[in-house]
């Protein structure tokens, strides 16, 4: 059985998360394509980084505390994302002009949609991105 390449990853919610995310998605993406276990374009990748970036930044910035990162590259050559925060409330793109409110915006476009799905003590949020 073919193992799926995944990256797990803890932040604490703190300046630098954001960051942190994006380095280490940068590099599991760039491992992953070097190993060539998965047909990932760099433009897909690219896309990973930025909605990983969107998703840990709400989090970060809607919840306190800690929050998890998910990312896991399919043979099918999708990118499943998630990230599991501390807050219960559910996300609402506002789409509006502002310092705030493009996010999920973006991770709609770039993924198929997003969902959420509540935990008992926070909520996931994941989308998931095909190869482009």
């Amino acid at each position: 059985m073919r193992q799926v390449p995944a990256l797990e990853l803890e932040l604490d919610g703190r300046p630098g998360s954001v960051h942190a995310a994006r380095s280490a998605t940068l590099r599991f993406l760039h491992e992953v394509a070097s190993h060539d276990r998965a047909p990932l374009s760099a433009a897909t990748r690219q896309d990973a980084v930025l909605v990983v970036s969107e998703l840990v930044c709400n989090a970060c910035r809607h919840a306190p505390g800690p929050c998890w990162l998910s990312v896991v590259v399919t043979p099918e050559a999708t990118v499943d994302i998630a990230v599991e925060d501390t807050s219960p409330h559910l996300p609402r793109p506002t789409g509006r002009p502002g310092p705030a409110g493009y996010g999920l915006v973006v991770v709609t476009a770039l993924g198929r949609g997003f969902h959420v799905v509540p935990t008992g003590t926070g909520k996931i949020v994941a989308t998931t991105l095909h190869d482009r």
